[in-house]
């Protein structure tokens, strides 16, 4: 007959085999797991790295191009400062989008690895292209470009955050009826919230207008145009 004691010894290995086999999915979180138990740094990660991804793809995929094209270098110097904010979220967002939040950790799934091969090309085209921009290196700043973007897409495309708003996310205000909270932002109340946030900035400047539809407006082009002239 089997005593109480070895029927708890049996029945703890059991649960405990079961739970050994279940927990590398329940630890591992993935890039399209919406999950929050998988995802434990993911949604803050996704309020304050997203924006500032997503607004240098802005920059590098819409409003350089117009730059170029109308030799607005003074906006160029705008366009790289936005490409160069994103290249210290970069890193920090692939390490987040399978729930670790140490860009040190030794052990990283093919998909972080790729988005970090990206980001590191990024971050040297950026380099370059802000060489190109002092120096008004049409050329070289066309090609650096081009890499930057190439290689920003592919990033964003792998963290699947390739949509039209860049997978950004906005908290709601707080309940104004709720006392301390006054009806203030999430990121005042909760201080790790703070530094996300929208920020939809098609433009190079406040006010100036540069595209409609992806056609770049007459007042910008004869404004820089005639002053490379």
């Amino acid at each position: 007959m089997c005593s109480a004691v070895d029927r708890r010894a049996v029945l703890g290995g059991f649960i405990g085999a079961v739970a050994s086999a279940a927990w590398p999915l329940a630890a591992s979180a993935k890039i399209e797991s919406v999950n929050p138990a998988n995802n434990y740094y993911f949604p803050m990660a996704k309020y304050r790295y997203l924006p500032r991804i997503l607004r240098a793809w802005i920059a590098v995929d819409q409003l350089a191009p117009a730059a170029l094209e109308v030799g607005d270098w003074e906006g160029m110097e705008e366009v790289v400062r936005r490409a160069d904010d994103a290249t210290t979220a970069l890193p920090l967002y692939a390490s987040a989008v399978e729930g670790q939040r140490s860009t040190k950790r030794k052990k990283k799934s093919d998909a972080q690895k790729a988005m970090i091969k990206d980001q590191t090309a990024y971050t040297k085209a950026v380099e370059t292209l802000s060489q190109a921009t002092q120096k008004k290196d049409l050329a070289k700043a066309k090609k650096a470009l081009a890499e930057a973007r190439d290689n920003l897409l592919e990033y964003r495309q792998l963290a699947q955050i390739d949509s039209e708003d860049g997978g950004v996310i906005t908290l709601p205000l707080g309940n104004a009826e709720e006392a301390g909270h006054a009806g203030a932002p999430l990121g005042y109340v909760v201080p790790a919230f703070r530094g996300g946030g929208v920020s939809m900035d098609y433009a190079l400047r406040p006010g100036e207008p540069m595209m409609k539809n992806g056609i770049i407006n007459k007042e910008y082009r004869d404004k820089y145009q005639k002053d490379q002239k």
